[in-house]
């Protein structure tokens, strides 16, 4: 191993996450498993509580805390996610301070830290107003470039840092500043690289673990941390906001002029995206509330830029199948495979920004454009054969490849390859030309190496002056859109060499027509994912009465949301495994050494837009029993099992050895949720009893809903039977109809008009249950969404015309949803609702 390579791998080393010291902003308390015994403290420990680590250590946990907070932790120890999440119990009055204490569970350890508040610090009202602010602004972007820079510019002016970034990790490692915001003296820092070396790989791991972390002064002492057994092995402070912070990083903010620092991690499909990065040139550092903020806004707007991110593929997409469907079509009417690519040349060229083409069936070459000499196109179809994935190798400098003669490389730099067949010898491969250019560097890339205590290390370098380096002898990078569409040629081509003629022209029309309502549905899908987010935000907010709180279970409530779309958002997983949906859900109570919760039941699938309602559903019990059922104390047991039933499937959950369950006096956002989600949006059952052994609940699922092993690979939807004539009610003038087959949106769009002046909603999820509701009440105006699960609701705006009764649309499709004739001049909402415009259009309507 090279000295550099060897300088890397000791920082990518550095044990950055067990340095034996905190910093002095806070301070650490480490119990044992019982969270009664003190095993360790930090030296600065009694100018936050008067007691010395001597006269604390090995005691009681009493002698420091009182009981009231002590038991508050306790009950936090409680929490399924202590281990892997940080929480806060809360800031209380201890040794003539306010102190914000927090826990997490560290093994057979509990880690609390303590942190002064100062007296102006963010109440919860107001931090409930930054975080609306926030979102808001963010809500109506659909670009990253833009969305990123508005995010920089609302954080740099929320926490008033002298600098906000964001920085993105590219694919070799490097990130650069892509967005920023910053005081008027500084100098721009937007469009400077920074080596990969500058942020080591167990950094970027502990970032998806703890994706906040502030450093409040370079040049404060810390505070070492004594155990009470000398021997002990050092704790693991990843998950803490007072760890210490390694030397060479403290020297690189200090050659930076950085004094204080904040990193907020941005994660993209689990992994690391890139970071906010914060810069101040003096000392500061957030109070607890304001980093609980942008801790959680990191978490919103991840999920926020994912959504974007895959809009822009989406489109990019679209844009791809277009012009192959155009090529394949003149591919087709031609009887010369290789002849007819080469006419095709500059279409082909230009899609992948190619200077030239090979086209290799068997022993015949035909090019287009700029292109290496026939040998170098030999050896790269020899290499393709050989390579692990032949279907597609990118390369980016041909001269630095085995066997290759740069001299006959011509204008050409990179390749990329594309096994057609390469069995039969099939292959085509685009070309790309040099491409000499200046990357900007925040500082000279290469770092001088020293000798540290591990070996060799990198030294930080002491000038971050912009650094101009000359590129040469590569190509432009072939992108994920680049391989995309490459991937998408190669499908078409794969099947024109397969077959050729009228059948397989009609074939590939079908497929197109398939990919374009593919397209279509996933736009829908990520609109309503989007209001869906919203509505569970809004609905955690008037349940909550405090930021810790609210923080706490609205990351639940996501997390639980896209791990069911997670299940859903492979191939082939039309029908996610119950049983997967419920290990995922149930895995804390699954892993211990007495299993809490059993589960029995025939192996079966859930149909796949069923999945996230159901895992909230999920997701709320298992919460409630954490918190007050089974699941809160070590005998408690959960029995959950399934059978056909009826023709569809029942579900029980069942509570036992379990504290004393009474029903509770408010109806809360889970109950609301466990009782009404399948019942109203998917036409089942829920039952839910507070039992004195325990909670018990029972759902019933419909036929469509469910796949059994021994189920044929197509269930047809059952036929729907026709609801009872009830008593007819009194007309009440002024009434609202609603149609929406989302529950959460229901609520939602019902809260929305209740704050409008409306106090009488009525609401169907399905045409049947509206006309039967229209035919007994009188309304002043209807709501349609109009795409209901398997049906529409134009039905209902016809009758609503036949009633005159003046009534909007609602769709989370594009504006180029085509209504029929009859309906064209009536308004339409997109999703997510904007109160101002509903506001409006209704103000038209009954004008």
């Amino acid at each position: 191993m090279e000295i550099r390579e060897l300088a890397i791998s000791n920082c990518d080393r550095e044990p950055v996450h067990i340095p034996g010291r905190i910093q002095i902003f806070g301070a650490l308390i480490a119990t044992d498993k019982h969270l009664e015994s003190i095993t360790h403290v930090s030296s600065n420990i009694s100018d936050f509580l008067g007691v010395t680590p001597a006269d604390a250590l090995g005691q009681s946990l009493s002698i420091l805390l009182p009981e009231e907070v002590i038991h508050t932790l306790r009950n936090i120890a409680g929490h399924p996610t202590i281990a892997t999440h940080r929480e806060r119990a809360g800031v209380y009055p201890l040794h003539q301070s306010m102190l914000d204490i927090s826990l997490h569970r560290l093994g057979p350890h509990f880690l609390i830290e303590l942190e002064s508040v100062p007296s102006a610090q963010l109440n919860s009202q107001s931090a409930f107003t930054k975080i609306q602010m926030l979102l808001a602004r963010l809500q109506d972007e659909t670009a990253t470039s833009a969305l990123l820079q508005l995010a920089v510019k609302d954080l740099q002016q929320v926490t008033e840092f002298d600098r906000v970034m964001a920085y993105q990790f590219l694919p070799d490692g490097a990130g650069e500043v892509v967005a920023e915001a910053m005081v008027d003296e500084l100098e721009p820092n937007l469009g400077l690289r920074y080596p990969a070396s500058d942020i080591p790989q167990q950094v970027r791991g502990i970032a998806l673990k703890m994706p906040i972390r502030a450093i409040s002064d370079i040049d404060a002492p810390t505070a070492d941390l004594i155990a009470a057994d000398p021997t002990a092995d050092p704790l693991d402070l990843t998950l803490t906001h007072v760890r210490a912070v390694s030397p060479i990083h403290l020297e690189y903010l200090a050659n930076m002029g950085v004094q204080s620092s904040m990193n907020v991690a941005i994660i993209v499909h689990r992994e690391l995206w890139g970071l906010f990065a914060f810069h101040h040139n003096s000392v500061k550092l957030l109070p607890p509330d304001y980093r609980s903020i942008c801790d959680l806004f990191g978490q919103l707007f991840s999920l926020k830029f994912q959504l974007v991110l895959e809009e822009e593929r989406f489109n990019n997409r679209k844009h791809i199948i277009s012009a192959i469907s155009q090529i394949t079509q003149k591919l087709t009417s031609s009887g010369s495979f290789t002849l007819t690519i080469q006419t095709l040349g500059p279409q082909l060229c230009s899609m992948l920004s190619a200077q030239g083409l090979a086209v290799i069936d068997k022993q015949e070459i035909q090019t287009y454009g700029d292109v290496p000499a026939l040998d170098i196109i030999q050896e790269l179809v020899h290499q393709v054969q050989t390579h692990p994935s032949p279907e597609l190798v990118p390369l980016e400098n041909l001269s630095h490849l085995d066997r290759i003669d740069a001299n006959q490389l011509g204008k050409t730099a990179g390749a990329l390859c594309l096994g057609i067949s390469p069995l039969d010898e099939v292959f085509v491969i685009f070309f790309r030309n040099e491409i000499i250019h200046e990357v900007r560097w925040a500082g000279s890339p290469e770092k001088q190496i020293v000798e540290g205590p591990n070996g060799p290390r990198l030294l930080p370098r002491s000038s971050f002056a912009e650094y101009r380096e000359t590129v040469a002898g590569q190509c432009q990078s072939w992108s994920s859109l680049d391989t995309e569409a490459a991937l998408e040629l190669r499908t078409g081509l794969m099947q024109l060499a397969i077959s050729q003629g009228e059948n397989q022209q009609q074939e590939w029309l079908r497929q197109q027509r398939q990919q374009d309502l593919l397209i279509a549905e996933l736009n829908h899908r990520v609109k309503n994912i989007l209001a869906l987010i919203r509505s569970i935000s809004r609905q955690t907010r008037h349940s909550t009465t405090s930021v810790e709180e609210y923080t706490l279970l609205l990351d639940r409530r996501i997390e639980a949301l896209a791990h069911a779309h997670d299940l859903v958002s492979g191939h082939g997983l039309e029908w996610p495994n119950l049983q997967n949906l419920l290990t995922t859900g149930l895995r804390p109570y699954l892993a211990k050494p007495k299993h809490q919760v059993s589960f029995s039941g025939p192996e079966v699938g859930l149909k796949a837009n069923f999945v996230p309602m159901f895992a909230l559903v999920i997701h709320e019990l298992m919460t409630n029993s954490a918190k007050y059922g089974a699941l809160s104390v070590p005998t408690g047991k959960v029995d959950v099992c399934w059978r056909e039933q009826d023709g569809g499937l029942a579900f029980d959950w069942e509570e036992s050895d379990g504290p004393t369950v009474l029903p509770p006096q408010r109806k809360g956002f889970g109950q609301t949720l466990i009782e009404r989600a399948i019942p109203f949006e998917f036409e089942g059952e829920a039952t839910l009893r507070f039992l004195h052994t325990g909670i018990q609940v029972n759902f019933w699922l419909p036929a469509h809903l469910i796949l059994l092993q021994n189920d044929p690979s197509e269930i047809s939807p059952p036929s729907m039977s026709t609801p009872q004539n009830e008593e007819e009610p009194d007309i009440a003038p002024g009434t609202v109809l609603l149609v929406e087959d989302n529950m959460l949106l229901a609520l939602e769009m019902e809260n929305l008009l209740e704050s409008l002046g409306f106090s009488d909603i009525d609401t169907a999820p399905r045409v049947k249950q509206a006309i039967k509701l229209l035919d007994q009440k009188q309304y002043i105006m209807g709501i349609l969404d109009i795409n209901l699960k398997d049906e529409n609701s134009f039905g209902v705006a016809e009758e609503l015309i036949k009633r005159r009764i003046p009534f909007l649309f609602t769709t989370g499709y594009n504006s180029k949803f085509t209504l029929p004739e009859s309906l064209a001049t009536v308004p339409m909402l997109k999703k997510p609702i904007d109160g101002n415009q509903l506001n409006n259009t209704i103000h038209q309507l009954l004008a």
